[in-house]
Order: structure tokens, then sequence, then C-alpha cells
């Protein structure tokens, strides 16, 4: 399982990155316009961190290749193949950000430029996520094919883009700032999907899927992911509420972070790693052995 830590570290650090371009951008795509020039630094920052986590996710990815010089064959096959279409939404991504970050470096004059290109980078994300979820849902691999793919990949993002969002505007702007209070939100996301591995989670969860016997057996340090997961999440839920109950959010507060929302980061991040190498443990490679 953990000869699959290139694939963790991609799927989780590029979900984290499209997790924080969203939930900082949502409040001004829904008005359709870019950060006012009042949130210009922390947007500076903002799309820095994006494209820092992004461009790690990249080139950690290139770890899983037996030969990374033959990465640029990737996108060879975009009319069939769902791995080439999630290189290129993550490049167009990338570069997407990246542009943004330039010329909001420059200080553009257009705004209407801006809008557009923020909203067409969040566009990339959303496929960034909604073809890296498909590459695993293969009628093949029952433990993968389901709903459950999908909903877990999509709570990573939000659950570590909104904490990780909540960290770059509280260190920078300044606590109570933004129209919405992210680390409320993050702690339910959590919650949310706690519940969703305790119930569904395949093989382990309460109604998880529950394939029938194959050659390729699994070994249970899956298991142990499983349920290192669930006590990460909810070590972070503990913090999350304890930052809310300290008024960490609270505006009248100096710029910087305090240790509920440190360590609420650090665990979940923790738990998302191990929720991921429990999805890549559950399709066990035919030369291992079960525990």
């Amino acid at each position: 399982m953990l000869k699959e830590w290139p694939l963790v570290a991609f799927t989780v650090l590029g979900q984290m990155a499209v997790g924080v371009f969203l939930c900082f951008h949502a409040p001004f795509l829904v008005r359709g316009r870019a950060p006012s020039p009042g949130w210009f630094v922390t947007w500076l920052v903002v799309l820095a961190v994006v494209v820092f986590l992004q461009g790690l996710a990249t080139v950690v990815s290139l770890f899983h290749l037996r030969h990374p010089v033959r990465a640029r064959f990737v996108l060879s096959n975009l009319r069939s193949s769902w791995l080439s279409r999630e290189i290129l939404f993550e490049l167009v991504f990338l570069g997407l950000v990246a542009l943004s970050g330039w010329l909001a470096w420059l200080r553009a004059p257009s705004r209407g430029l801006h809008a557009g290109l923020v909203g067409a980078a969040g566009l990339a994300g959303v496929l960034f996520l909604l073809s890296m979820a498909k590459l695993y849902m293969l009628p093949a691999q029952p433990v993968w094919s389901g709903a459950y793919t999908p909903l877990s990949f999509l709570l990573t993002t939000l659950v570590l883009g909104t904490v990780a969002t909540e960290l770059v505007v509280r260190g920078v702007a300044g606590p109570g700032v933004f129209a919405l209070d992210l680390a409320a939100v993050a702690l339910a996301l959590a919650v949310a999907e706690i519940g969703l591995a305790a119930l569904a989670a395949p093989r382990h969860g309460a109604r998880g899927v529950r394939p029938g016997p194959s050659l390729r057996r699994v070994g249970g340090a899956a298991l142990s992911a499983h349920r290192a997961r669930i006590a990460l999440l909810a070590a972070g839920c503990a913090s999350l509420a304890w930052d809310l109950a300290s008024g960490g959010n609270d505006i009248l507060n100096e710029r910087g972070w305090g240790a509920p929302l440190v360590l609420a980061f650090a665990f979940l991040l923790a738990g998302e790693t191990a929720g991921r190498l429990h999805f890549y443990g559950l399709v066990g490679r035919p030369s291992e052995r079960a525990s």
C-alpha cells in the first residue's frame, strides 16, 4: 500500500489546491467578479499557495512512473482516456492560476479579464476533480466504481480547502474578515466525512461495498488506515470545535494562527492521507500477502 505514496500525495495535494482556490473565490465567483483591491495581498498569497500545492502534486506524480521522461505521452489519448483528461485539466488549471497570479502581481487594468481567468480556472479545477474520480470508477473494480469515490474525493477537496483557506486568510488579512466562518464550515464537512467513512467506506464501512472473493489479496493495513482516518478526522473536528469555542475567528483578534486551527489542519491533513492510503489499499497487488 505504501508503494502508492506518489498517487496519495498527488491526489491529496491536487484536491487541496483546487479546494483552496474554490473556497476562497466562491464568494467572488457568485458575484461574477475577481477579488476587490482590498483583498490584493491575500489574493496573491492564495494564488501562490495554490500554484505551489498543484506544482508539488505534479512533480510528485512523476515518481509513480517507471520512465518519468515519457510523461509527455500521457496526453496522447484525450478521446478515450480519463488519465489523459485528468492531466490536461490539471495543467490547464495550474496554468490559469499562475497566469492570474502574474497579472494580479502586475496589476493589469482589466478586472473583466481577472474575473474571466478566475472563472475559467475554477471550471478547469472542477473538471480536474471529475476526471480524477472517473479514472478510478472502473467496472472491474467494484470497490472503486460506486458513488463513494467521487463523494470521498469531493469531501477531501472541501475539508482541506476550507481549513487551508482559513489559515491563509487569518494569517494575511486577519480573523473575521471573510464572508463565511470557514472553520465552522470545515467542522461540518469533516463530520460529514466521518459519517461517510463509517457507513459507506468499501469493505470496512458498516454498509460499504463487500466485493466477492478475488485472487488479489488485500492486507489488514487497509483496515488500520480506515480506523486511523476516522480517529484523525475526529481529532481535527475536536480542534476546530476548540477554535470556535475560544473565538479564534473573532475580528478583534490580531492576525495570525491560533494553536487550535493549526492542530486542526495537521489532524485533517493526516486523516485525509490515511483515507487515501485506505482507498489504494482496497485493491491489493497480486504479489501482496494478506497480513
